[in-house]
């Protein structure tokens, strides 16, 4: 009978003797065998770094382009003290004002028709880069033409910024707006003091030479599509902001000049305060009741003219007025990049918007004479017009709240499919049936690789995090049975599923399809 000690030996000799055939144990690095990797892809970024980035980049190209505009072209002061010659009827201010938004629309309309366009635009920039370097440079009495023919290259700059502005969710949208706004007012504030502390024509250059950036902000911002614009409620958006952009504007050039030391010296400052209120309100409350506020602020700050005086009237109305216009800019910006076809949303409602200060300074002369010494009536007039306005305002619904994801753990956001082009669309519809990336490039006719870049401008758009999340996002705003390629024989979940069937393998399968 065998002692277990001398089993115990005899298989620790077993053992040895295998091991010695076998060789060395060796690593599986130093035998240059590699764990497989795992065929889900890995975030190239922290969460939410790449939105950071784009809405980052977005504010500075839209501060960049309306600093410019506005200490300069759109009746700011640098005109303003230079007395510039007119361009036969119209001031330089007016001849601007009509060649940018005329611009707004032909270019817009055109990139629309044409997407290839739409990677041309950002360099609308150096081009106003030139041509306000050109200002800076020439007597004051050459700056009219320059100025009408800034008026179309700053136009397709605008657009560029608009894009990249489209390409983000509404919560992002909202607060690169404000930011960007409030970029682009400091240098105004600045130069419009009294004292102006800043140098009026090394202000023009540095001004000019920051659009030179515009190619380097707006990079490689994706092309935007979407669905087709939906004409009814936009036109009355388009009214809604042309009246009152067109009535706020006309009061408030009869009452600045009548305001103390005290409200011209304020000049932006509440604007600048109420920008991140009105991004603010946009994120929480969605883009519905904040478009109230705007008209809401304006009617009482004319109310406030009428009925008050001194000190307090002056500060009152420089505080409602001019922080009404935070609330409409962050609204109207937001909620044009909501649109179907953005681009063109975004030509013709800023055309509008130019277009009606246009007309504000074209008729602002006239309206004064008439409103000569009935200034406190015309006053009480547009107050209750506007706030009539605030009342009638929600014909026009805009988006609703946005809604907590609860996958990224982000704040509120919900941006939806309008802001896919017509080929994402296809591409996720695919994703959405359960089809790895080398089914959709088949069944599209496309590359893996230009599926992937599909992929990736898809998840931020949609500001998600993968595959699964952005599936989830057409399962839940187009219902299950609206994700498909269109009518298919009847028959099982075979090789070709049916719409309603879902994917193969569940969640799991789902993330490890490329």
């Amino acid at each position: 009978m065998v002692d277990k000690g001398e089993r115990d030996v005899h298989n620790a000799d077993r053992r040895a003797g295998a091991q010695a055939q076998r060789g060395p144990r060796t690593s599986k690095v130093a035998t240059g065998r590699q764990r497989p990797k795992r065929r889900g892809r890995k975030p190239r970024h922290p969460k939410g770094q790449g939105h950071r980035e784009a809405l980052v980049r977005a504010a500075l190209a839209l501060g960049v382009v309306f600093g410019w505009i506005l200490s300069l072209a759109l009746a700011g002061p640098l005109v303003a003290r230079a007395e510039p010659s007119s361009l036969g009827p119209l001031s330089p201010a007016e001849a601007f004002a009509l060649v940018h938004g005329l611009s707004l629309v032909t270019v817009g309309v055109a990139a629309a028709r044409v997407p290839q366009l739409e990677r041309l635009l950002a360099w609308g920039g150096p081009l106003t880069a030139i041509l306000g370097l050109a200002i800076a440079a020439s007597p004051s009495h050459w700056w009219s033409p320059i100025l009408a023919a800034a008026g179309a290259t700053s136009a397709a700059a605008v657009l560029a910024v608009a894009g990249s502005l489209a390409a983000l969710g509404l919560r992002h949208r909202a607060w690169a707006v404000a930011s960007g706004a409030l970029v682009a007012n400091v240098p105004l504030y600045l130069a419009a003091l009294p004292e102006h502390p800043l140098p009026d024509r090394p202000l023009a250059v540095a001004l000019a030479l920051a659009l030179l950036s515009l190619p380097l902000l707006i990079g490689n911002t994706p092309p935007v599509g979407g669905h087709a614009l939906e004409w009814a409620p936009f036109l009355s958006l388009l009214v809604a902001l042309w009246g009152i952009y067109l009535v706020g504007g006309l009061m408030y050039g009869m009452l600045a000049p009548g305001l103390g030391a005290i409200g011209q010296r304020m000049g932006v400052l509440p604007y600048m305060a109420l920008l991140p209120v009105s991004a603010l309100a946009v994120t929480r409350l969605g883009t519905s009741w904040p478009g109230r506020v705007g008209p809401a602020l304006l009617g009482l700050g004319f109310a406030a003219s009428a009925l008050f005086s001194g000190a307090g009237r002056d500060v009152t109305v420089v505080m409602a007025v001019v922080g009404a216009y935070a609330f409409m800019d962050v609204f109207f910006w937001t909620v044009l990049g909501q649109q179907g076809q953005p681009h063109l949303a975004y030509a013709l409602g800023l055309g509008a918007m130019v277009m009606a200060i246009f007309t504000g300074m074209a008729l602002g002369g006239p309206v004064s004479e008439l409103a000569q010494g009935r200034e406190d009536t015309a006053a009480l007039v547009a107050a209750m017009a506007l706030l009539i306005a605030m009342a009638a305002f929600p014909w026009w619904q805009g988006a609703p709240a946005p809604v907590l994801s609860g996958t990224d753990g982000e704040a509120p956001t919900s941006p939806d499919l309008a802001s896919l082009s017509q080929r994402e669309m296809e591409v996720l519809r695919l994703v959405a049936r359960g089809l790895s990336n080398k089914e959709v490039a088949r069944e599209l006719e496309l590359s893996q690789a230009t599926v992937r870049k599909h992929l990736e401008r898809i998840y931020r758009k949609l500001e998600v995090r993968g595959r699964a999340a952005a599936v989830a996002r057409i399962l839940e705003q187009e219902g299950i049975r609206g994700v498909g390629r269109g009518p298919k024989e009847p028959g099982p979940c075979k090789k070709v599923q049916a719409p309603a069937c879902p994917p193969r393998g569940g969640r799991r399968a789902l993330l490890r399809r490329r």
